[in-house]
């Protein structure tokens, strides 16, 4: 089995999440609790992120992206599934076992106000992690290390006895790149890493990403529902709703050949910025709410939603699979009705 250390080789599949699951049980009572229900926020999703590649996860608010993220990281239990990091079961892992891949796998929250801790210096901040794995740095060597994660990142290394308040919002998540990067990972898993910051510092921290993967051949779940940030950095695209990956393909499957009708509306709410297209835009209006995740709709999940649900959305659920499209799409009836200008 391989080890979870291994340096992965080119196009190799380094993260493998197959048929994952996870539900939230909804209990009542408090000496004496028994469930009633059941949070279905991640259900029977699979994908595979190889070396140097970037995956996003797309879709609205409550869709299961941060849960799957958290599941993956094993801060949530998963319900069943499975979760592989270079070939070894990342749910069998033991504790020590389970510290070791952290190394591997690091973090960018969404919120840079939040994620750092206010009463730390930057530079008790970077080398926090290597506290924890001793060994990683040398530590009459962390002060040299941290300038140069500093200078990575685009920050002043003469600033790292600053405190977080100190520091901009942009600079912020910067500084949680930073930290990220110490523990020298294979994949970062970046949770709405640009939601928070100005749209101005949004490319910036965008563009930074983008460099250092391309430096260190570093792997990105990019999580987020800005699908124009996504179209930017992503080779990769699922689409999620309602716990479940509805359409995934490449940039020019999912924006250019898109077929799942709520792919379709996620993409004609984006801005197109030049003035001469905009009358061209068709905007697709979804009618109702996002259906609770304890009760989800039989059949297909988007039915409620969708203008082309016909009797067979109703009880039949679409399989993700391949329906002439050129990649797959868990929808009956796929076809391409609409085109960005």
């Amino acid at each position: 089995m391989t080890a979870p250390d291994q340096t992965p080789t080119s196009n190799e599949v380094v993260l493998k999440v197959e048929n994952l699951v996870k539900y939230f049980p909804i209990t009542r009572g408090i000496l004496f609790q028994h469930q009633i229900g059941t949070v279905k926020a991640v259900d029977d999703i699979s994908f595979d992120l190889r070396r140097g590649e970037t995956l996003g996860l797309v879709g609205e608010s409550g869709c299961g992206k941060t849960t799957t993220a958290r599941t993956i990281l094993r801060l949530e239990n998963p319900t069943s599934g499975h979760a592989s990091y270079m070939g070894r079961d990342i749910f069998e892992l033991s504790r020590s076992e389970m510290r070791e891949l952290r190394r591997r796998i690091q973090v960018i929250f969404q919120d840079p106000y939040a994620s750092l801790n206010p009463r730390m210096t930057i530079g008790d901040i970077i080398t926090e992690g290597w506290r924890v794995h001793k060994g990683v740095v040398a530590k009459p060597k962390q002060r040299a290390r941290v300038h140069e994660l500093l200078e990575l990142v685009g920050l002043n290394p003469d600033h790292i006895n600053r405190y977080p308040h100190q520091f901009s919002g942009g600079q912020r998540q910067r500084i949680g790149v930073a930290r990220a990067l110490a523990l020298e990972p294979r994949i970062i898993i970046c949770d709405e890493p640009v939601s928070a910051l100005d749209v101005s510092v949004q490319a910036q921290v965008v563009n930074l990403l983008e460099d250092i993967q391309d430096e260190l051949g570093l792997s990105y779940l990019f999580i987020a529902h800005d699908l124009s940030v996504v179209r930017h950095i992503c080779d990769h695209i699922a689409v999620m709703y309602l716990g479940k990956i509805v359409e995934i393909g490449n940039e020019y499957d999912v924006y250019d050949n898109s077929a799942h009708p709520y792919t379709e509306a996620l993409l004609s709410a984006v801005p197109i910025p030049d003035p001469a297209l905009r009358d061209k835009e068709r905007r697709i209006l979804l009618e109702g709410d996002v259906p609770s995740p304890a009760d989800p709709p039989s059949g297909c999940r988007f039915r409620t939603r969708c203008w082309k649900a016909q009797d067979v959305c109703a009880t039949d659920p679409p399989e993700l699979v391949e329906r002439g499209q050129g990649h797959p799409v868990a929808c009956h009836f796929p076809q391409v009705e609409f085109a960005r200008p």
